[in-house]
């Protein structure tokens, strides 16, 4: 098992919105089509970012894994590395910083 007290989780600024309002997010079309939402570790961030994220307005979450109990696994992914991945939504409490990037 993993030790990582936290996890980030990359969104677009309308995502973050709606995540506030609703104080829930369950994924977006890739999550839910996987069956869990994609999350990565301090190490994982910057490649995720640059693969999946150029050249736009970024929010980034720092989630709390405490708060995310049994429902995270971490499993092989990309690359052969075990990534977090959360099988439960997440819930804005478990947010404990947000910063916005422009990439």
């Amino acid at each position: 098992m993993e030790v990582n007290s936290f996890v980030y989780r990359v969104l677009y600024p309308e995502e973050w919105v709606d995540f506030k309002k609703k104080k829930v997010f369950y994924g977006n079309d890739l999550d839910q089509k996987s069956g869990y939402i994609h999350l990565s570790n301090k190490n994982q961030l910057k490649k995720t970012i640059n693969i999946y994220f150029k050249k736009k307005k970024i929010v980034i979450l720092k989630i709390e894994t405490k708060m995310l109990k049994q429902k995270l696994l971490w499993e092989i992914s990309r690359g052969g590395e075990k990534f977090p991945h959360l099988y439960d939504r997440l819930t804005l409490e478990s947010v404990v910083k947000v910063d916005t990037l422009n990439v």
